[in-house]
């Protein structure tokens, strides 16, 4: 074999190693990819961060954002993150992305006066300027039954968070109690004429015919004479009536 032949083959068999060398280098750069790409990473704590502040700490990790949406959050200021998803400590997969809310910070809103007002009146003023009741605490009190006495957030611009607006609503002198006067054998206007009088108000009016007693006549009474009640008792009373 003369000298030329031998410089082919060996010029060959180099180019043939350097191309197995390259493929051998690919495929290990494609493995070791396959493996980064691959591995688990911890997810870290977002909630309460900064969105940018959020993004870089999960990039070192090797993960993600994906905003999934905005909302008002009274505790959080606006831009930061309210939530996320996986949680703190649980993991994904490098280069997955870390769903969260983003807080719209505090909603702002005009509260209407509604203190003095009745529960009712006050839930419909609320709901209407946008800050519906969450939370209503009944208490006994001088002021009329159902009456607003504290209202919070207080009227006029006010931050309010998701949780809405608060009342303070009087159930009535709860402390008050009455003796049950005997109505029985009065006449029915003057029976209710003297219940009103004493602060009690009747639930029910029960006509019944009864023979030998006028029409009008109080003939029983709930509670009886003598029972002690309060303001906000329901009475009834059975009332005689003219034979039809």
């Amino acid at each position: 074999m003369n000298s030329s032949k031998i410089l082919r083959l060996v010029a060959r068999n180099a180019l043939l190693g350097a191309a197995l060398l390259a493929t051998l280098a690919t495929s290990a750069i494609l493995t070791m990819r396959v493996v980064l790409s691959s591995r688990d990473v911890a997810v870290p704590s977002l909630a309460g961060r900064a969105l940018a502040d959020a993004g870089a700490l999960a990039a070192e990790r090797g993960l993600a954002l994906r905003i999934e949406g905005r909302r008002h959050d009274g505790s959080v200021p606006a831009d930061h993150v309210v939530a996320q998803e996986p949680p703190p400590g649980g993991t994904l997969k490098a280069h997955r992305a870390v769903r969260v809310w983003v807080s719209l910070g505090p909603r702002r809103v005009n509260v209407p006066p509604v203190e003095g007002e009745s529960a009712r009146t006050a839930r419909i003023a609320l709901e209407q300027a946008g800050a519906p009741v969450a939370r209503l605490v009944e208490i006994e009190d001088s002021a009329p039954e159902g009456t607003v006495l504290v209202q919070r957030p207080p009227p006029g611009d006010a931050d309010l968070s998701d949780d809405g607006a608060s009342l303070l609503v009087s159930r009535g002198p709860g402390g008050a109690s009455y003796v049950m006067p005997d109505l029985i054998g009065r006449e029915v206007g003057e029976a209710l004429a003297v219940l009103q009088s004493a602060g009690l108000k009747v639930g029910d009016v029960r006509y019944r015919t009864y023979p030998g007693v006028e029409p009008g006549i109080v003939l029983r009474q709930a509670p009886p004479a003598g029972y002690p009640v309060s303001p906000r008792a329901a009475l009834t009373l059975d009332v005689s009536k003219a034979a039809s």
